[in-house]
């Protein structure tokens, strides 16, 4: 028993070591204990290596995306730069149409390279989140102003729903915005012509919630957990405007800012994406989650008004 009681002591302070990042194989025998040893110092230094690949990788990968953000940011430019120019010109209907065409399609080009270049970042640790108390009003406000032209160019009606008094809560502002225009954007886009996009938002003991609902066509249930997948996109949407990247870079600053993202949807009757930004101090963070829950869609139980 003692004998036992020993071993266990000694693979209790190995594991301890391990994870510590300091295990160290001690002098070599044929004991049972040495061979564990030197297993699992081949086990960690596999692991490291794994890793390291990894990270290689990563870098890899970032300066790749760095390279075609930089080899086509002139060229986009150009093409949007003639295209608008074009548009100036005395253009009967079809050609006019074409040009614009262009100038829509050059702008999602850019707007997928910049999304890339911000997810590469942030996956890399280069873009670090800032959050600090702010009034996620104004939060909601700038990102519903900033989506305004999108909703009229489909007709669709884009409301706010907030409350009376400020909505504190820890969020980096300048990050939290483009997440949310994300969110409000990929509402506009799967809604129908005539349809309605409503961005509320409610103060809870421990956090600020910001729910995005619309009228559109919802999501299936086995879609739901896949939807802040990177470059997913549902079979159906396959024809519609969009790269997939939106929502799983809103997803990745939600998360770096210490709240977590809920989808909750029905075919049919509309989806509600919401944002939680906790109030609480920088180290007791609410813990990074995403949340995906079928049933139907509730777009209707706040006030509607317009911007």
């Amino acid at each position: 028993m003692r004998t036992g009681g020993k071993l266990a002591q000694r693979l209790d302070a190995m594991l301890d070591d391990a994870l510590a990042g300091r295990f160290r194989v001690e002098d070599y025998d044929e004991s049972l204990l040495s061979k564990i040893e030197s297993k699992m110092a081949k086990l960690l230094d596999a692991a490291d290596l794994r890793q390291t690949r990894i990270e290689d990788e990563q870098r890899r990968v970032h300066s790749l995306i760095s390279d075609i953000s930089h080899q086509t940011r002139t060229p986009l430019a150009n093409v949007s730069l003639y295209a608008q120019l074009l548009l100036e010109q005395d253009l009967d209907e079809p050609q006019a149409g074409l040009a614009a065409q262009i100038l829509a399609n050059a702008d999602k080009l850019g707007f997928l390279v910049q999304s890339l270049v911000n997810t590469s970042r942030l996956e890399s640790g280069l873009i670090r989140m800032a959050p600090r108390p702010a009034d996620a009003r104004e939060l909601v406000r700038a990102a519903v102003a900033g989506c305004l032209a999108d909703a009229a160019s489909k007709d669709i009606r884009l409301a706010i729903a907030l409350g009376d008094g400020p909505l504190l809560a820890s969020f980096d502002p300048r990050w939290c915005g483009e997440a949310l225009v994300n969110i409000i954007d990929n509402a506009i886009k799967y809604t129908p012509q005539g349809g309605q996009v409503t961005v509320g938002a409610e103060s809870y003991e421990m956090f600020v919630r910001i729910d995005v609902s619309d009228t559109g066509r919802g999501i299936r249930e086995a879609d739901l957990p896949k939807v802040f997948g990177r470059f997913w996109r549902a079979e159906e949407s396959a024809d519609d405007p969009g790269s997939g990247v939106g929502l799983y870079l809103a997803r990745q600053i939600i998360i770096g800012c210490g709240g977590y993202i809920k989808a909750q949807s029905e075919p049919g009757l509309g989806s509600v994406f919401s944002v939680f930004l906790s109030k609480m101090k920088d180290d007791r963070k609410i813990p990074a989650r995403t949340v995906v829950q079928a049933g139907r869609a509730n777009t209707s139980q706040r006030p509607e008004g317009p911007l």
